[in-house]
């Protein structure tokens, strides 16, 4: 059975992706003319973004229980295609659409994923001490 906190976990982690995503749709399709400056490189930014979303869409799937390759592949796959998305639809903002800003999206979600699967596998190695 399934407690009140752990649903209330559940739909709060839900939310907290929803709200980013919705974020990152609308500031992926600002104007360019109307981006502020941040002195950061672009493809950080990028990289940043897609890793902030891949986080919280692994966090998301955890929380539900989905795991191992099924988890890996949805997360791999939706945010390969989100990003090809993302990248094709920003000309109609004005926006310049470009392969290496997909390469940047697509690292940081697989840098995301890579280090989240690894430190599950940590934890499930660790000895049950460590696991509190």
């Amino acid at each position: 059975m399934i407690r009140p906190s752990h649903i209330m976990r559940r739909r709060l982690i839900l939310s907290a992706c929803l709200v980013v995503w919705a974020g990152a749709i609308i500031a992926t399709h600002i104007p360019a003319s109307r981006l502020p400056r941040t002195g950061v490189s672009d493809k950080f930014l990028h990289a940043a973004g897609y890793f902030v979303l891949s986080g919280l869409f692994w966090l998301t799937l955890w929380v539900h229980g989905v795991t191992g390759v099924k988890r890996i592949a949805l997360i791999f796959f939706t945010m390969l295609a989100y990003a090809a998305i993302d990248e094709i639809t920003q000309p109609l903002v004005g926006r310049e659409d470009s392969l290496g800003d997909w390469l940047a999206d697509v690292t940081g979600a697989i840098i995301a994923l890579i280090l989240l699967e690894l430190l599950t596998l940590a934890r499930s190695w660790a000895p049950r001490r460590l696991k509190r």
